[in-house]
């Protein structure tokens, strides 16, 4: 059995031969799209420079308390006026700063009478204080958002800022979805005697949107062979770079998943990581002749299923586009944990930050069943068990992986 750095490298590997196009999208279209290119500044940022507030501009001058007030200047305004030692002018946030000034003194540190403005008692400037300078931000013709960014709202006002209207972005892999089991019943359905709502297919499908990639869902299949074969056959036979089963892959009398992918013609990679929830993990690749779909057999529980999908999918997708990971952190841990096997075991759990300790607290999430969604759904992280450990205890750091 695979340890869990084994199986993730061979499938980090295996992502090496999914292929994905360039295409170009609207600004407004692109959020949570990758990067294909570097955003350059076609303007330097600020454009001049500016007051970063409002107040009265002046030309510094640490013998001067005083100054003649001989205008003012809104933002936008294109104001030619200059000042000199002795003349201010009344300045708008954002607004270029006039020939003359570099420092700004805000409204409330002076009295004005008439037009003189003076430097109230105690109040102190010092040169160059709430001026902007010219491409101190970011200069002309340099980086302004790296390829390979995940494109937010806060990478997208900086674009917009760039002039950049339009952006070129890798298209998302195409990600397939089916679910196995004779148990399972549509979610509309009332479930009755031993069946349950195919949930599966509801946590896969917006997990992957949720990353920007490209979601279909082929529903679920009872667990006959004929009927899997078919629907196997059905998917595989799309364009899809990637196909998720949920059920199937361990060790059942009912389990034929695993021996019907071979013979639709999919390589067993590995059947098996050594983790908790998740261990029947299984991973193939199924070769077309235009490209490779890599296939993932996730188990049928809920729990695992998303544990799964997390661990091993979502995070190679991210290392695929290059996509820094900052989704770890270390915690305190509230509670005592034990655990009686040499699995490394992924514990869904509740983390907060205590503010007077400038740390965070973390306490396991309910029952670690694998179909235990309650205590899965309340949880905002994973907490890593390590496999030679079998107690933590109440007080120690620990690993955790943000959800």
């Amino acid at each position: 059995m695979l340890s869990y750095d084994e199986a993730y490298n061979i499938i980090r590997n295996n992502f090496s031969f999914l292929k994905t196009e360039i295409i170009e999208v609207g600004l407004l279209n692109s959020l949570n799209h990758i990067l294909a290119e570097d955003i350059i500044a076609d303007i330097n940022m600020p454009p001049f420079d500016n007051s970063s507030m409002d107040g009265y501009a002046v030309m510094f001058n640490p013998e001067i308390m005083q100054w003649n007030l001989i205008g003012e200047i809104p933002a936008g305004a294109n104001s030619k006026v200059s000042i000199n030692d002795n003349s201010t002018v009344e300045i708008m946030t954002g607004a270029r700063l006039p020939a003359g000034a570099d420092t700004i003194i805000p409204l409330e540190d002076v009295a004005v009478e008439k037009n003189l403005i003076k430097l109230k008692d105690g109040a102190k400037i010092s040169k160059g204080q709430y001026v902007r300078r010219t491409g101190e931000d970011l200069k002309l013709n340099s980086i302004a958002v790296h390829k390979y960014t995940m494109l937010r709202p806060k990478n997208i006002s900086l674009a917009a800022a760039c002039g950049a209207s339009k952006v070129k972005v890798f298209s998302p892999f195409k990600m397939g979805i089916l679910a196995t089991g004779d148990e399972l019943v549509d979610i509309n359905e009332k479930p009755e005697n031993d069946s349950i709502r195919a949930s599966n297919n509801y946590s896969l499908f917006t997990a992957i949107k949720d990353i920007n990639m490209l979601p279909v869902d082929f529903g679920f299949v009872n667990d006959k062979p004929e009927f899997i074969n078919e629907k196997l056959k059905s998917a595989l036979g799309t364009n899809l770079d990637i196909l998720i089963t949920t059920g199937g892959v361990s060790v059942g009398k009912y389990d034929y998943l695993r021996n019907i992918l071979e013979e639709v013609g999919a390589k067993i990679i590995f059947w098996k990581v050594n983790i908790k929830p998740g261990k029947p993990l299984l991973f193939c690749v199924y070769e077309k002749k235009e490209k490779s779909i890599l296939i993932f057999g996730l188990p049928g529980n809920p729990v695992s299923a998303l544990v799964g999908f997390n661990l091993f999918i979502k995070r190679n997708i991210f290392d695929y586009f290059n996509i820094k990971q900052d989704d770890t952190f270390r915690a305190v841990l509230s509670e005592d944990l034990h655990k009686d096997d040499s699995r490394r075991h992924l514990v869904w759990a509740f983390a907060k930050y205590e503010k007077e300790k400038g740390t965070y607290s973390v306490r396991k999430s309910g029952r670690q069943s694998s179909g235990n969604m309650a205590g899965m759904s309340n949880a905002n992280c994973l907490l890593i068990f390590e496999e030679e450990k079998d107690t933590l205890h109440k007080g120690e750091m620990v690993q955790c992986i943000r959800l």
